[in-house]
């Protein structure tokens, strides 16, 4: 089943409710803004829902992803919703017309590439790495609105493809854009993740979880170890499908007892103690796909490193490649992502919550 089809293309008028990031605000500032025009080469979607997650915290502190945000814009890197309409050059580009249809329902990646076959980065098979965009939410408008304009370039359809009853519901598909696509991407891509692999994962929140049931459920590892400070989350580790789930100190005897070491440790943390902790456990030729943005700035040994021959890889979001094939495998079952729905009002108490450690779901925000 297909969405409604929509037949008026023309420019909404009114006015939407926005949160906004403002310089030297410590919280999200509620705006009542135009509903925007898309430009030519754009499309208009209205927001169905949006995520939250710990860049949306850092934000507004003083973090690695400071360079972002030098002023203000509407926030929201994670959003799902429908195309209400088109601009000129993409109603008039027959592809893009019918790929995107009024009424489609769609994912939106905030990594926003080029996509240009001259670009050095998405030549290369580096979408997720391209700049000359801004970023969804993160240094242009986003989703935290009733309504964002984003390129054609910036989303995808939605397997089912249907809002009013579909498959995935757009909480999970705005969480999908950054909680699942993220890890995807650093283990199916980024890592050269093997089956055969041993791998620790470190961290066990929203993308810890996600990460689990990709490695497990959709690549197959081979032996998957999840490690957080709370016991909380290490619990919520195991159902996810951690062969084992410990605590950072007792991870040592963990490695002993069952007479292995990781092959790779993705750091979904980001800080100096992980990132000594990864290089302390990690097999000789062992590497670190490096996520996490705890911290600013880390250092390390490079005798260490070399007498280990231990590689450390970042990653960063994820291609559109890499969105669709994360969303057909919730289609397919094959993940269930954990999404609170909160309303979109509440985004500043969900941010809060996320600083103090008290939210373990993704959050996903409706307007």
């Amino acid at each position: 089943m297909s969405a409604p089809a929509q037949t008026d293309n023309s420019p909404l008028s009114g006015t939407m409710t926005a949160y906004r990031f403002v310089p030297g605000k410590t919280e999200p500032v509620r705006d009542t803004l135009p509903i925007p025009t898309p430009d030519a080469d754009e499309v208009l979607v209205k927001v169905l829902a949006a995520g939250v997650c710990h860049s949306d915290v850092h934000l507004f502190m003083l973090s690695p992803i400071k360079p972002f945000h030098p002023h203000t814009y509407t926030l929201g890197h994670e959003g799902a919703g429908t195309v209400v309409c088109l601009g000129e050059k993409v109603a008039a580009d027959p592809t893009l017309s019918q790929r995107f249809a009024l009424g489609t329902y769609v994912a939106i990646n905030p990594v926003n590439a080029c996509q240009s076959p001259k670009c050095d980065s998405c030549s290369r098979g580096l979408e997720n790495a391209c700049y000359t965009f801004p970023k969804v939410g993160l240094n242009m408008d986003g989703s935290w609105a009733d309504y964002v304009k984003v390129r054609p370039n910036a989303i995808v359809p939605v397997p089912g493809n249907d809002p009013q009853s579909p498959r995935l519901l757009p909480g999970v598909v705005a969480a999908a854009t950054d909680a699942v696509l993220t890890p995807w991407h650093a283990i199916m891509k980024t890592g050269g993740i093997k089956p055969e692999d041993t791998l620790l994962i470190v961290g066990c929140g929203g993308l810890g979880l996600n990460a689990i049931q990709i490695a497990k459920r959709v690549l197959g590892v081979r032996t998957v170890i999840a490690s957080d400070i709370r016991e909380d989350s290490l619990a919520l580790a195991r159902e996810s499908g951690a062969d084992h789930a410990a605590a950072p100190t007792a991870l040592r005897a963990l490695f002993k007892e069952q007479k292995v070491r990781p092959d790779v440790v993705l750091d979904l943390v980001g800080k100096q103690e992980t990132l000594d902790l990864a290089i302390a456990l990690l097999r000789i030729g062992g590497k670190i796909v490096w996520v996490g943005l705890g911290d600013g700035t880390v250092t390390f040994r490079p005798l260490a490193l070399g007498q280990k021959q231990i590689s450390i890889q970042p990653s960063f979001g994820g291609d559109n490649a890499s969105l669709e094939e994360c969303l057909a495998a919730i289609a397919e079952g094959k993940l269930t992502p954990s999404v609170e729905e909160r309303p979109m009002s509440d985004c500043a108490a969900v941010l809060h919550g996320l600083e103090k450690g008290e939210i373990r779901a993704r959050v996903a925000l409706i307007p």
